[in-house]
């Protein structure tokens, strides 16, 4: 019986990418058919053709342009008038990725040089050499896979061999293999051998070295049509495959063994089209993907050459606009952790986009080294030119595709652009293994003295591969080196009584990854977070003046626990202010308010003072408001004081979280000052921001401050000891972007981050605040309104919400990979447009009430909602969702002791009821009792066994015995199983006494 070959690759499937993650206006209409690829790519960049006067312009892009950029414009990228015709190839040198060669109808051959702009982000091409050949055009260029500094071309029926030196090249052979035009040619993964495939419908092997031509392999194909024939060779193995198309209009896949060329092994029929299918083939899965030029569909496939040579058709996949190129990433390049097995880079009419491949995985958050064999090694050519050129061959070498290889050969690369042509050593590598005999012994015509057969491979120099446990973090072994995070000296609960110290925190990248992965099966215990909004009695009505313009710098709603501000309509900059208690309708007759007499950008409350407000004004002054206790009986137009010392318009500003009368503010002369309330005066000023400042935070720990600014830099600064960032590096969302949030989270070891990408799309960032490095990013969606975060620092939950929507979306960030933890959404009735939330104090614990807030709505009104976790047992303290939170009920410092630097001791308050027992106390004796049970089940087994066989208790026989411990598993497995359902959900029976 016929068995199917199981693969672990066959139900890869392609990732559709959104539109506005490809570059779009790319006019590709007028490029001819050629031989070659009009589009390749390295590591880090993307060279393509395009339309142009003489058809021979040259674009070259970075990768990360794709996700930035949206509309083609020569004047925001690397444009070089490459050729005068048309080009009909372009490729990028095997082990110098810096490097890539072109060629066109103009008999011309070009070398590039590819960098980058070190004053802007645009890439750069510089011309290293320049080759004209004899003849009237040059159709393909081919990078020996085995060999640095090496590549063959072909023009017409002539195929030109050619030896690069320092950026000059010089030609070492010339062959005609064939009496036609050639329309396909490709080497040998091990660089020894050529194959050609010629409009004469024969295919020509042949040494480039040799120039005998009676001593090639010709290989005839009666089978095809006049159409271009497309050859690759598969590996290392003496498979060949064509693509061809036969005179009965169907396109097939032929698979030729060399050492018997009398007919194909297999043959494949694929369908019916025009023209013939481009193959681009992955030597290391064996993956095989046909795209046919301007057709609008991808096949996917595979070939195996294991014990029967055959191919597999998978799958195929529809693309909105006709292809006109394409190319695979290198290996390198892949997202190993989204298991993305190949990636494309697509040529259309319009647009330059990717399209990954991914197999599917449940645990995506693990690294999957069964997916990923090793790969050709690109770190070192297998055989040196010298050796090569004089007749020698080896081996093409392998090296392992993981997560720290990866990593290495970013470190590589950058070594290896300094050189030219020059390759940096890999950690580790090894030959690949050839077990199929080599060509030149099956092949007698070959040139035997030309060809020297290497030695294979065996035990004895095989490299042993690195332990795949230790992959997936390499710095996990610095973890003890890495500098320790600020975090609280003492703890304490309410009546003082002093706690011990917490645990230290350690950096995020310094934490093992391998022992800490959640599978993608975790649950979270904040994962049905239950939004409720309150009885409308209980809602303030009738806000008159309600105005809905403020800038995105500012939420334009304030709340604490006695006072809510919001804007009110008009040109003076009038701040209204309702007293939460007084709920219902306000009288239409009273409408008193806080008037700047400029227009204000921001407010915000004093964290220690509650009838205190500082108001942001255009007038480049703070002013600082002081409300009676029982509310504005009047409207107010004379602050207590005014802060004076901006040069432009004050945009933002944040109290300072633990020491009084310490303000800081962003102004529009780019720059932030920390102000002394006290002294009114401004006492530190931070000017590195080249652009305007987004938003900025304090850490938890209130000795450094976060900003996000407008040139797509996040910038941590330290005030007290340098008006300078200690650290500052690219950040996620895209430069120029209209708006962006940052919030410190976990306890100061992360940096939260809501912006846009391209095309107003919301995404939200995870770094890491001791090194800036990105941790994750999550697309949400399309939307021109900001995402503002409210962070609930004690158990890390963010609340996401815009200006004019509805839906509130809600994440928990772990610590570990994923990061991000989806949570629940709240849509409550009609849509807000701005939501503030109270300290964690005023939650309601008894009702597992974990945040209270209100939202500030479209229909002149603030509504109170309140966020609880479903829980039964709720007459027990639920100290799994309540841990202590910081008491901040008084300052620690006033302002004069914090610029003096005088260093701060936070309290913790335990938030348990008095008469209330905690959770995992009750747990505990649960897991008691359970114990005291199966010692009193034994006890009644075992005297009711010896009663009966008139034995003592103690003496069963060997299957009472066993039974006895096998139902004793099973009790002890299912309340093992019971009582951990208790601690995440708590739902078991004694909750409901």
């Amino acid at each position: 019986m016929f068995k199917v070959a199981y693969s672990k690759y066959k139900n890869v499937t392609p990732s559709l990418i959104k539109k506005e993650q490809n570059l779009s206006g790319v006019s590709t209409n007028r490029l001819s058919n050629t031989i070659g690829s009009l589009i390749n790519c390295s590591l880090d960049h993307i060279t393509f053709t395009f339309d142009s006067a003489s058809g021979g312009s040259l674009c070259t892009i970075k990768h990360d342009d794709l996700l930035k950029r949206a509309t083609f414009n020569n004047e925001m990228f690397c444009v070089v008038h490459a050729h005068s015709a048309p080009i009909t190839d372009i490729q990028y040198n095997t082990f110098n990725q810096s490097i890539v060669a072109t060629c066109a109808l103009d008999s011309v051959i070009k070398l590039w040089s590819v960098s980058e702009e070190p004053e802007s982000a645009m890439c750069k091409m510089d011309p290293l050499a320049s080759i004209p050949i004899s003849e009237n055009r040059s159709d393909c260029v081919q990078w020996n896979p085995n060999v640095d500094g090496i590549f063959v071309s072909s023009s017409l029926n002539t195929v030109y061999l050619w030896d690069v030196n320092e950026g000059q090249a010089s030609n070492v052979q010339t062959i005609c293999p064939h009496t036609e035009a050639i329309q396909g040619l490709c080497w040998k993964k091990d660089g020894s051998l050529i194959c050609t495939a010629a409009k004469d419908k024969s295919m020509c092997i042949t040494d480039p070295r040799n120039t005998n031509t009676n001593q090639n392999l010709k290989i005839q194909n009666s089978k095809t049509s006049n159409k271009d024939t497309k050859v690759v060779w598969l590996g290392t193995s003496d498979c060949i495959m064509t693509s061809v198309y036969t005179p009965s209009f169907t396109r097939e896949i032929h698979l030729w063994d060399i050492r018997n060329t009398s007919e194909p092994v297999h043959e494949s029929s694929i369908d019916s089209g025009n023209n013939v299918l481009n193959p681009y083939y992955d030597h290391d899965t064996s993956a095989l993907f046909l795209v046919g030029k301007a057709e609008t569909n991808i096949k996917y496939g595979e070939v195996f050459l294991n014990n029967s040579w055959s191919f597999t058709h998978n799958s195929s996949q529809h693309i909105d606009d006709q292809i006109k190129a394409a190319c695979l990433l290198p290996k390198y390049g892949l997202n190993l952790m989204k298991c993305e097995i190949d990636r494309m880079i697509l040529l259309t009419r319009n647009s330059v986009y990717p399209l990954p491949y991914i197999a599917p995985r449940n645990d995506k958050s693990s690294f999957h080294q069964n997916l990923y064999p090793d790969t050709f090694n690109v770190y070192k050519p297998g055989c040196t030119k010298t050796e090569w050129l004089e007749g020698k061959n080896s081996d093409a070498l392998k090296a392992p595709l993981n997560l720290t290889s990866q990593k290495n050969f970013g470190k590589n690369e950058e070594k290896s652009q300094s050189t030219s042509l020059a390759s940096v050593d890999p950690p580790s590598v090894q030959p690949a293994k050839n077990s199929d005999p080599v060509v030149s012994v099956l092949v007698p015509s070959i040139n035997q003295q030309s060809v020297q057969i290497a030695p294979s491979s065996t035990d004895n120099n095989k490299i042993d591969k690195p332990d795949t446990t230790q992959i997936e973090d390499a710095s996990s072994d610095k973890e003890n080196n890495q500098k320790k995070p600020e975090n609280v000296v003492i703890r304490s609960a309410v009546n003082h009584s002093l706690q011990p110290n917490p645990k230290p925190l350690t950096p995020l990248a310094a934490q093992s990854r391998s022992s800490k992965v959640k599978s993608v099966f975790y649950q979270s215990k904040f994962k049905y977070i239950n939004g409720k909004t309150a009885n409308k009695n209980e809602h303030i009505t009738n806000i008159r003046g309600l105005s809905s313009m403020w800038s995105a710098e500012s939420n334009g709603f304030q709340i604490n626990t006695r006072h809510a501000a919001f804007f009110v309509s008009g040109n003076s900059g009038q701040i209204g202010v309702v007293q939460l208690n007084k709920v219902g309708r306000l009288d239409d007759s009273v409408n008193n308010t806080i008037v700047n007499k400029v227009k204000c950008s921001d407010f915000q409350w004093d964290l220690f003072d509650e009838n205190t407000l500082a108001a942001a004004c255009d007038d480049c002054t703070i002013k600082i408001w002081t409300i009676p206790e029982d509310g504005l009986d009047k409207s107010l137009d004379e602050p207590e004081l005014s802060l004076t010392g901006h040069a432009d318009r004050v945009s933002s500003i944040k109290f300072h979280p633990y020491a009084k009368n310490v303000l800081a503010s962003a102004s529009y002369d780019k720059s932030i000052k920390i102000w002394n309330i006290d002294a009114c005066q401004a006492m530190i000023t931070l000017q590195h921001h080249p652009d305007f400042i987004f938003n900025f935070n304090w850490s938890p720990c209130g000795t450094k401050l976060a900003t996000i600014c407008k040139d797509g830099y996040i910038r941590i600064f330290s005030p007290l000891q340098s008006d300078q960032p200690i650290l500052e590096s690219k950040c996620g969302p895209r430069k120029d972007a209209k708006a962006a949030r940052i919030e410190w989270v976990l306890h100061g070891r992360g940096l939260f981050v809501s912006g846009f990408g391209s095309g107003n799309l919301r995404q939200i960032f995870l770094f890491d605040s001791e090194t800036l490095t990105e941790l994750n990013s999550e697309d949400i969606n399309h939307s021109p309104s900001l995402l503002i975060p409210y962070i609930d620092q004690d158990i890390n939950v963010v609340y996401l919400y815009a200006k004019g929507e509805e839906t509130i979306i809600l994440y928990e960030i772990q610590e570990d990979e994923p990061y991000f933890q989806v949570l629940t959404p709240f849509k409550p009735d009609g849509s807000h447009l701005a939501i503030g939330f109270l300290p964690k104090i005023t939650c309601d614990v008894k009702s597992a009430e974990i945040a209270k807030s209100f939202r500030l709505t479209k229909d002149n009104r603030i509504e109170p909602m309140s966020f609880t976790v479903p829980r039964v047992k709720l007459s027990f303290f639920q100290d799994d969702i309540f841990p202590d939170t910081i008491d901040r009920c008084e300052a620690y410092l006033s302002a004069d002791d914090w610029f003096s630097g005088i260093q701060m001791q936070l309290n913790y308050i335990n938030l348990q009821p008095q008469g209330m027992q905690r959770l995992s106390e009750m747990n505990a004796v649960d897991k008691g009792n359970q114990a005291s049970r199966q010692k009193d089940m034994i006890k009644k087994v075992e005297t009711k066994n010896g009663k009966q066989n008139g034995h003592t208790a103690l003496n069963l026989n060997e299957n009472d015995g066993n039974m006895i411990t096998a139902m004793l598993q099973r009790a002890s497995l299912f309340h093992q199983n019971k009582s951990d359902d208790d601690d995440d959900e708590d739902d078991d029976n004694s909750g409901w006494d």
